[in-house]
Formats: structure tokens, sequence, C-alpha cells
């Protein structure tokens, strides 16, 4: 079943490099062949918006933004010690950021990873320096039988081959299937992710990044954490392409 797996993941991105977009996902411009690879364009590229210091150690956010007296900040006061750490390259907003997002998990471009994990290996080289393992957060199975694709995992490979650290798609899944987060408020967000993961492996003393697109809350994230944690992985941190803005 699994090299049945790895066969079909491989004819479909046969088929997706035949199919490259001429435009550029981040501004609709015409991409020349040599650089449809990239997926998006350099001025694109440039326009991203990366995550200003100073910002909290412990989750990234911008230490004017909050207050960060403590080892948390007010951002992620609360989040459960299982979830060490966790940055972001750049802010999810209009522009090109949101564009890749989109273009990865809606529109079927899995070429979006590649300028995005370029960035993420630019802006958090630092953090991944002890990592061993990256892990993917799973899809839920109805998402991912209607996507064909997990799209955490797609960006996680393309880290991957950029800072060479493995990475265990399939070593986290989810017990259940819960509600897209997309619409939920904080405490709904919590509450539906709320032990909805398992880890399938021991990971005793593995030091793991949880792989994500956006940042909005750390509910998601949070939740992984616990399950690595609880399967023996210490100090586990995630790394996501983009940062939600989230209001003051």
């Amino acid at each position: 079943m699994g090299s049945l797996a790895a066969a079909v993941r491989e004819a479909l991105g046969d088929i997706e490099a035949l199919l490259l977009p001429a435009a550029c996902l981040g501004c609709g411009d015409y991409l020349p062949p040599r650089a449809r690879e990239a997926g998006c364009c350099a001025l694109c590229r440039s326009r991203l918006r990366r995550i200003p210091p100073p910002a909290c150690g412990r989750c990234g956010q911008p230490n004017d933004r909050w207050d960060a007296s403590g080892p948390s900040c007010g951002f992620c006061r609360a989040w459960p010690p299982d979830l060490a750490w966790a940055a972001s390259a750049v802010w999810m907003d209009e522009g090109p950021a949101r564009e890749l997002v989109h273009g990865m998990k809606y529109g079927g471009w899995r070429v979006a990873a590649c300028p995005m994990a370029e960035v993420l290996a630019r802006e958090l080289g630092a953090r991944l320096a002890a990592v061993e393992l990256l892990v993917p957060v799973p899809l839920g199975r109805r998402r991912l039988r209607a996507r064909g694709y997990n799209q955490a995992a797609v960006l996680a490979a393309a880290l991957s081959a950029r800072t060479g650290i493995p990475t265990r798609e399939g070593l986290l899944a989810r017990t259940r299937d819960t509600r897209t987060q997309t619409a939920l408020g904080p405490a709904e967000r919590w509450a539906n992710v709320a032990g909805a993961f398992r880890a399938a492996t021991p990971l005793a003393g593995t030091r793991v990044a949880l792989v994500d697109d956006v940042l909005t809350t750390g509910a998601t994230l949070a939740a992984c954490a616990a399950a690595l944690a609880a399967s023996g992985a210490v100090a586990v941190g995630a790394v996501t392409f983009a940062r939600a803005a989230i209001p003051n």
C-alpha cells in the first residue's frame, strides 16, 4: 500500500510539473518557463512581510503588540508547556503571502511550497538548527480525500529538501475529524482540536518541529505538540510560513 501511494504521489507530481502555472501565484504576472518551478516572481517574494524584531522568544509575536515581561507574552502565556516554541516567517496579509497559501491549500498548486520553504529556511534557519525531525500537521480524512494531499506535508517536504532535516508524514494522525478552524473564535478553536491527535510511534528524546502553513491562535499546534510529547518527543516546537495578525 505504501509503495502504491508513493507511486501515485510521484505521478501527480509529474502531472503538476507539466501544468506549472504560467503566471506568478502572488500577482498573476507572466512567468518565463525557467522561473515557473519557483511558482512566484522575484518581486512578490520581495513583498512578503517578515516578522519584525524584537519578538517573544517563545511564540515569535512582536513585542510591541503584547507584554513580554516574562518567559511568555500575552499571546502565548496560556499555551500548554508541551508546545515549547513557535516561529513564523511572514505575516499573512492580503498580498503574496495569502495568494501563496491559498494557491497551495485550495488551488491545487503544490509548487507554491517552493517559495514558502525558501523563505522559511532563510528566516527561521537558526530556530531549526537543533531540530532533528519535521512533522507536518495532519489533515482530517475528509479534507485529505477532497484535497488529494496535505499542504503541510508538501511544505514540510520542501523545507526538508532545503535544510536536510528529515520529515515524517504519517507519524502524527488525527483521532477524529474536526471542524475547520477558519470560522471559529479562539476558545472554539482550542475546544475543537483538544485531544484530536496521536503519535503513531515512540519518539523518545527526539527534538521535533511541527510544520504548518499558518499560525493563528496556536490551538492546533498545541494539540499536536501534546500528542508528540506524550510519545516521548522533547522540546517540541513549530514553524509556519505565515502568521495571522491578531488584534491587540
